[in-house]
């Protein structure tokens, strides 16, 4: 039985949206309008502004409050009091199925939604960094983001008692919700997609000599220095290896200068910002992909190695350990370039098991991070929302899964006994990290 098309009212509270700026939510936002497009649904899509250059579906409508790309960001008021507004204006014409805030969702501009009588989803949220991981600022502006980090879990709280459906990135945005006990039935994971014809394999092309390939914003936080210390130590036991780093970013000079001072340094090749259309090239090239970053709330770039069939050396932190498995890479410990050497030289010295690596990585993309396998998981969590899909959703959070996260922050208590924030708070005084 052919199931009915909806109409949605779609949210994006950043800018811009965008079918080709290097904006990782904005191109994410853009595919999924895409996607439920050629479905068949209906769009209404609001946005502060939008910056597309290829014509939209025609069953999507896109308001802009500003269509100028320089114009102030609107404040969270302003934006909900507009939203509120169109949305009322298209629903006087048209029923709404249902409301769909895309990431990010923590401004509060949901709230414009209560008591619309429309069911509402939120996300997919992505994992939150740990403090000390946001980039600047001394000790009294992390007291001053911890305030207001509580005080806006407040409202964060009533955003998700009010909301239909909560998507997560993967299982570590947990630590973004508030009390997952209250709304476990609400929660559901629901990763972005990927082009796979675009990332696709091409053994070929791949570079004769051993090539670990770093491709994020240039920050400590991603881990840049740990790998540099990690290749330094490589290269004494592999002096064929090579390093790409791929990236900008505040910490690139430093970079730069620490591997200037290095043995290894005709070694290790930086390429700058790489060109959207460039990257499924660049990461055919590599024979491992590495991206040790202390806390990756998802890891985009780590989804489109895998794509390319490349094995990969990840941190055993934020959405990255729950992403890459132990068939499809390496975990290491954050800030363990120990570690991180042993498993890329692991790896390069094993030219079958990297073949191997690589396959499963690919059938993960292909069967759980495509666009269209993403769209239609999408679709059966709007059904279920509805009630017109009343079969289990492997997508669905239960307390297994809770107690999973809990295990890997290291603490192990009854549900219902603590709310996760107060379990962070605990985790947090462990590690010494308190969360923005």
């Amino acid at each position: 039985m052919k199931q009915r098309t909806l109409n949605l009212f779609i949210s994006f509270p950043t800018k811009p949206l965008t079918d080709w700026l290097p904006n990782g939510d904005g191109l994410i936002a853009y595919q999924i309008i895409v996607e439920l497009a050629r479905r068949g649904h209906t769009l209404h899509v609001v946005s502060p502004y939008a910056d597309l250059k290829g014509p939209l579906p025609p069953r999507v409508t896109v308001y802009q409050m500003s269509d100028r790309p320089n114009a102030p960001r609107p404040g969270v008021l302003a934006y909900m009091l507009w939203t509120r507004r169109i949305l009322n204006r298209v629903h006087k014409h048209t029923r709404i199925d249902l409301i769909h805030e895309l990431n990010p969702v923590f401004f509060l501009r949901s709230l414009a939604f209560v008591r619309s009588g429309i069911p509402v989803a939120l996300g997919p949220h992505s994992s939150r960094w740990p403090l000390g991981e946001s980039e600047g600022g001394g000790l009294k502006l992390q007291i001053r983001r911890f305030i207001a980090r509580k005080l806006k879990d407040v409202f964060v709280r009533q955003q998700h008692l009010r909301a239909s459906a909560i998507l997560l990135s993967t299982r570590a945005a947990l630590n973004n919700v508030v009390e997952p006990e209250r709304i476990l039935d609400r929660l559901f994971i629901l990763p972005p997609g990927i082009d796979e014809q675009i990332f696709s394999p091409a053994p070929d092309a791949a570079d004769p000599e051993p090539t670990v390939l770093y491709l994020a914003n240039v920050v400590a936080r991603k881990g840049i220095f740990s790998l540099l210390d990690a290749f330094e130590s490589l290269s004494k036991d592999l002096p064929a290896a090579r390093l790409i780093v791929g990236g900008d970013g505040p910490d690139l000079a430093a970079a730069k200068t620490r591997v200037q001072a290095s043995p290894c340094h005709d070694k290790v090749q930086f390429v700058g910002r790489v060109q959207r259309a460039d990257i499924p090239a660049l990461m055919r090239r590599c024979t491992v992909y590495c991206l040790p970053s202390n806390g990756e709330p998802f890891g985009m770039t780590a989804i489109e190695a895998m794509a390319c069939g490349k094995p990969l050396v990840v941190t055993d932190a934020g959405g990255l350990g729950y992403m890459v498995s132990n068939q499809g890479g390496r975990r290491v410990p954050v800030n363990d370039s120990a570690s991180l050497a042993a498993a890329l030289l692991e790896l390069i010295l094993d030219p079958e098991l990297c073949a191997q690596m690589g396959r499963f990585n690919r059938l993960e993309v292909e069967q759980h991070y495509a666009w269209s396998v993403v769209a239609s998981r999408l679709e059966k969590i709007y059904r279920q929302v509805l009630g017109d899909d009343s079969c289990a959703n492997q997508d669905r959070l239960n307390r297994s899964d809770l107690l999973e996260y809990r295990s890997r922050l290291g603490v192990s208590l009854p549900l219902g006994q603590q709310s996760l924030s107060d379990i962070e708070d605990i985790h947090g005084s462990i590690h010494g990290a308190i969360y923005p």
